[in-house]
């Protein structure tokens, strides 16, 4: 002390706690997150260093992931006539069609649909058979003249469709 005499001096010390805090996060793949000034596209582990409101230092730790772009493709056919629907489109024509949807985790999913068209197969018979024959077609036995259709399932898996011309001839009488 000044004077010479004992001086007592209690100090009353606080430990302010540094903070950590961790953050787990995710974006798309294309996407960005932005992070202590710095825009980051790819995954990994980042650790800022900042000044807690205390004053004391602040460790942020950033777990960054990035959720892959899904894409998805369909082969599909249909037969001629037929509509395949796809993305709110009725579809009747062949080609190649694309949509973007938003998958579970909030990402892009691109779907291409490569649709291929069938077709159907078309046969007409022109055939005839004298009076008093018969003419077997589809099933049936047919004794008169006229025009028959049967539709049939073809190989591709679509319609078949046979038309048969049947002529009934005359018999000379001798």
């Amino acid at each position: 002390a000044a004077n010479g005499c004992d001086s007592v001096v209690t100090l009353n010390l606080t430990v302010k706690p540094n903070k950590a805090t961790t953050l787990n996060e995710s974006i798309c793949a294309g996407g960005s997150y932005s992070f202590n000034g710095q825009t980051l596209t790819a995954a990994g582990t980042y650790t800022a260093t900042l000044t807690a409101a205390n004053g004391c230092d602040s460790v942020v730790t950033l777990n960054l992931t990035v959720e892959p772009e899904i894409r998805k493709t369909l082969n599909e056919a249909i037969c001629q006539g037929d509509s395949y629907t796809f993305n709110g489109q009725t579809l009747t024509t062949a080609g190649t069609y694309t949509a973007t949807f938003k998958a579970s985790g909030g990402c892009d999913s691109i779907v291409t649909l490569n649709l291929t068209v069938k077709p159907i197969a078309t046969k007409t018979l022109n055939e005839a058979i004298c009076a008093g024959d018969s003419y077997s077609f589809n099933g049936q036995t047919l004794t008169a003249a006229g025009t028959y259709t049967a539709t049939l399932t073809a190989a591709n898996g679509c319609d078949s469709v046979v038309t048969l011309n049947l002529q009934v001839k005359p018999t000379k009488a001798t």
